[in-house]
């Protein structure tokens, strides 16, 4: 059973959370024999058109792992590996042979640079992959000496997966926008996120830009400008003030915009925000999550949304893990990325079930435009003032509820003529926490969460 939390401060309103709990299955399905893949970071993955998922790897180790964890000699590593997934059944893919393993993106100069993966898409035929391009570079820093060297596109036959050339992003050699974190395909548009580094500081900000749906191939792009959409790449400027890490989501939930980050410098923090357009604006900040790994020489990283795993109003989000680069011989667990299961209604208040659209108790004036149920103010202490509008004369019921469905309060209106409605409630000899207000009326049923907290 699912935790329900409430976090806050003396100096913010609280927010509900039930809390992220981790995927066993996911987790689970990664720990078995998948054909050669044991253990890896990047955890990318791309939906494609038959149902089947590829998920797409950076640095991985190929073997058989012992029962204590441990890896067993004879283990190889490659620089990127995909898994083919179709229902539960897994295949690793990797170019050479299984006893002479080589990545499954591979580049002209295998010895001196070498590819990362990032997201992608299936046009026509043909499934492109955006890929990073790094070379070695003596930084000073152990597992840290590679250098960027590139943003390219690697095509792939579809459906059977064949690597067929890479040819580079055109826009990246104008403003340096790494294009590929998130290929968003909407209505209209696919959306390709990147980002850009802070030349002074190497912190990364997201950038996007779009094609038309099925043209994402002719690299006619538009880059968002700050005001509107441009076909100079030069005039690509970052969509939002919040730090990026190498490797971060941008999916659709209910109508907006989730763009899901792990702060940067290695943090152990997960961070979502919320947009209605996928330029912004971001707001709702939220902290999703904690990775508990993160200690001594274990760190975690890039954490990542796969929407096409939904289930029951939660996404499943990866991260990945890894640490001191030996100890991973000894415990494999250092280096396999995990899988958690994040509530929906963590994100954004109009995520929660039957409410409202946008967080409930704005600042302004509290009348809703088309009648529906809001609450004002919302968190409240001891009262609340309801709004809401009814569309034929009859009587309506208000109840407030708690989080187990109990009623505590209740209430009848009598309603001579349709129109807004505004009912005041009395919550004093309530304790602080979550209730439903439920509003019935010949129109049918609203619902809102309402928050009672102690701060005044």
């Amino acid at each position: 059973m699912r935790r329900l939390f409430l976090y806050g401060s003396m100096t913010c309103l609280l927010q509900p959370s039930m809390a992220a709990e981790p995927d066993t299955a996911f987790n689970n399905q990664f720990r078995r024999d998948i054909g050669g893949w044991i253990a890896a970071d990047a955890t990318f993955s791309i939906a494609l058109p038959d149902g089947r998922t590829l998920w797409l790897f950076g640095d991985t180790f190929l073997g058989e792992v012992n029962p204590d964890s441990s890896i067993q000699s004879g283990a190889r590593m490659i620089r990127n590996s995909a898994v083919i997934q179709e229902g539960d059944q897994l295949r690793t893919l990797h170019g050479g042979t299984s006893s002479d393993p080589a990545d499954f993106i591979p580049t002209l100069h295998p010895d001196s640079t070498w590819y990362w993966p990032e997201h992608g898409l299936v046009e026509d035929d043909t499934l492109r992959i955006f890929v990073a391009k790094f070379r070695e570079a003596d930084r000073g820093t152990p597992g840290f000496n590679f250098e960027h060297a590139g943003n390219d596109m690697a095509l792939f036959s579809y459906p059977s997966l064949e690597f067929l050339h890479a040819g580079p992003v055109r826009a990246h050699a104008v403003n340096q926008v790494l294009y590929g974190d998130r290929v968003l395909v909407d209505t209209v548009h696919t959306y390709i996120y990147g980002r850009k580094s802070d030349p002074e500081h190497n912190i990364p900000y997201p950038h996007v830009a779009r094609a038309l749906n099925g043209t994402v191939k002719d690299q006619a792009w538009e880059f968002y400008d700050g005001s509107g959409w441009s076909p100079d790449p030069s005039l690509s400027v970052r969509i939002h003030s919040f730090q990026v890490s190498q490797q971060y989501s941008v999916s659709t939930y209910r109508g907006k915009y989730i763009l899901l980050t792990q702060d940067i410098w290695l943090s152990p923090k997960i961070f979502s925000f919320t947009a209605p357009a996928p330029t912004g604006p971001w707001s709702n900040k939220r902290l999703l999550y904690t990775t508990p790994e993160t200690a001594d020489e274990t760190f975690t990283y890039n954490a990542y949304v796969h929407p096409q795993f939904d289930r029951d109003g939660e996404m499943l989000v990866s991260y990945n893990v890894n640490g001191d680069f030996w100890s991973i011989f000894d415990n494999v667990e250092l280096y396999r990325p995990r899988f958690i299961r994040i509530p929906y209604m963590n994100l954004d208040y109009a995520f929660w079930p039957n409410s409202a659209e946008g967080q409930p108790g704005q600042e302004g004036s509290p009348e809703p435009e088309d009648h529906s149920l809001s609450a004002f103010p919302n968190p409240l202490t001891d009262h609340v003032t309801l709004r809401f509008g009814i569309h034929q004369a009859g009587t309506v019921a208000v109840e407030i509820t708690d989080i187990r469905g109990i009623k505590r309060i209740e209430t009848q209106i009598i309603c001579s003529t349709p129109g807004a409605r505004m009912v005041e409630m009395d919550m004093k000899e309530l304790s602080p926490g979550i209730y439903f207000c439920r509003v019935r009326s010949a129109g049918g049923l609203q619902v809102l969460p309402l928050l009672k907290t102690c701060f005044r």
